[in-house]
């Protein structure tokens, strides 16, 4: 497929995506467990920080999609919100992957966490916000969301490096994998901006935005096709994150294979980055909607599948359950961003304004609410009805809940997801025709 995008802008605008993924990963797969064992939290407590955390994302996103649409400056819309957030981030990753163990407590993890949520909010919306501007056709949107996304594998598979080479060096040290985690953030940081800043054009657009939280409200509530997007994004979101908070726990007390968790996440990624081509032809082939659908009813099944095959100390079954639910990772993200640039443009023929800073943050705060109920439901769950502890001398009883926790909460969440896809009306040959109206509405 032709593009009108360079190698060059394409690599440029997805290079700052790696440490936003190598810091992700081990906040959904690492940290809970990190604070719950390592650092002597329950779970109760961790599970209720990580949710409070994310719940308050959903009064700074739109605050923080708001601000990015109305203020810009000498160096574009977008450049300066990215630049500021960096330090942010950098504090925050410092004291929440390398902690002093005397200072943690629920307050210092919930504090230092909402810290880290509101560098990353900022630096996340800004970013996928631009991607909307900086590619418009239908096809474009899935090329450069495509890209952001193989990034962000790379981050991922980059960082899961860690641990798994700490564990082929004999150590199974929680808080040392953590920690090399966090340095790997700290170092890239700095290094993917400077591209970032340097070779990919930022617009200053001359409008006066009007969008207040009154009308950010009617957005939600009138415009269906936003809602669907939203829902399914939630639904992803959840299953996702249901899946990586638990992984660590399925595979080490579920599996009873605990050397093999992090060398075997590690090709979960692995697998997510080969398969990313073929889920951007897919899309290219049937469309947007119809290729996220395919991969949420196959990532259901697969986690289905586990539940009857899943027995102590059977290789062969984590690592082909990992390696094959690890191939539709990737596609969700990927097409849920390209849609809600399309989405952006149907609002603007509408009401003649560019918001995707508004738009990608309830992306963004909806994907935030399926991460935090899922940590904060799932642990909930594990506590209180199965009894489940981290650590030996779990019950039978305990085992099978947290197995049936892990598929059954991944799997709701992908179907919650699919159902919401169903129908969806904004297809390409739609999306084209409104691009045509507002490129007339240009000349």
């Amino acid at each position: 497929m032709s593009s009108t995008l360079s190698n060059r802008v394409l690599a440029s605008y997805s290079g700052v995506s790696v440490p936003m993924a190598a810091m992700g990963m081990p906040i959904a797969v690492y940290l809970p467990q990190f604070y719950a064992e390592g650092m002597g939290l329950d779970l109760l407590t961790v599970g209720m920080v990580f949710t409070v955390a994310r719940f308050w994302d959903v009064f700074t996103d739109p605050i923080m999609g708001l601000a990015i649409d109305r203020f810009d400056t000498r160096w574009g819309r977008r450049k300066h919100w990215i630049a500021i957030s960096i330090p942010i981030l950098m504090v925050s990753v410092w004291m929440v992957f390398i902690p002093n163990p005397e200072h943690v407590s629920g307050l210092y993890l919930g504090f230092w966490m909402i810290m880290l949520y509101i560098g990353y909010t900022m630096l996340a919306i800004a970013h996928q916000s631009w991607g909307a501007e900086l590619a418009v056709s239908y096809d474009d949107r899935s090329l450069l969301f495509g890209w952001r996304e193989i990034f962000i594998i790379g981050g991922m598979t980059g960082v899961l490096a860690i641990p798994a080479g700490v564990e082929l060096m004999g150590s199974s040290e929680h808080a040392l994998k953590v920690a090399s985690m966090g340095w790997f953030c700290l170092i890239l940081f700095p290094i993917t901006l400077l591209p970032t800043l340097l070779f990919v054009p930022d617009s200053r657009v001359a409008t006066h935005m009007t969008v207040d939280w009154r009308e950010a409200i009617r957005v939600v509530v009138a415009n269906a096709t936003l809602w669907r997007l939203l829902l399914a994004d939630l639904g992803a979101g959840l299953g996702t994150a249901v899946s990586g908070a638990l992984y660590i726990f399925m595979a080490t007390y579920v599996m009873e294979l605990p050397g093999h968790a992090s060398i075997a996440l590690l090709f979960y990624f692995v697998a997510s980055f080969v398969a990313m081509p073929f889920w951007l032809r897919l899309a290219y082939r049937v469309g947007k909607d119809a290729a996220m659908k395919i991969a949420l009813a196959y990532g259901v099944l697969v986690n289905l599948l586990l539940i009857p095959l899943a027995e102590p100390g059977n290789v062969l079954v984590l690592w082909t359950f990992t390696i094959f639910y690890g191939f539709a990772f990737g596609a969700a993200p990927t097409l849920l961003r390209s849609m809600m640039a399309d989405i952006t443009d149907a609002d603007e023929l509408v009401t003649g304004q560019k918001r995707a800073g508004l738009f990608f943050a309830l992306l963004t705060t909806t994907n935030k609410l399926g991460a935090a109920a899922a940590v904060g439901v799932s642990f909930t769950i594990l506590e209180v009805a199965f009894a489940f502890v981290p650590g030996p001398g779990n019950t039978a009883a305990a085992i099978d809940g947290l197995l049936l926790t892990y598929t059954l909460g991944t799997a709701f969440g992908l179907a919650v997801g699919f159902i919401a896809m169903l129908g969806y009306p904004l297809t390409k040959a739609k999306h084209e025709e409104i691009r045509e109206q507002l490129a007339a509405r240009a000349t």
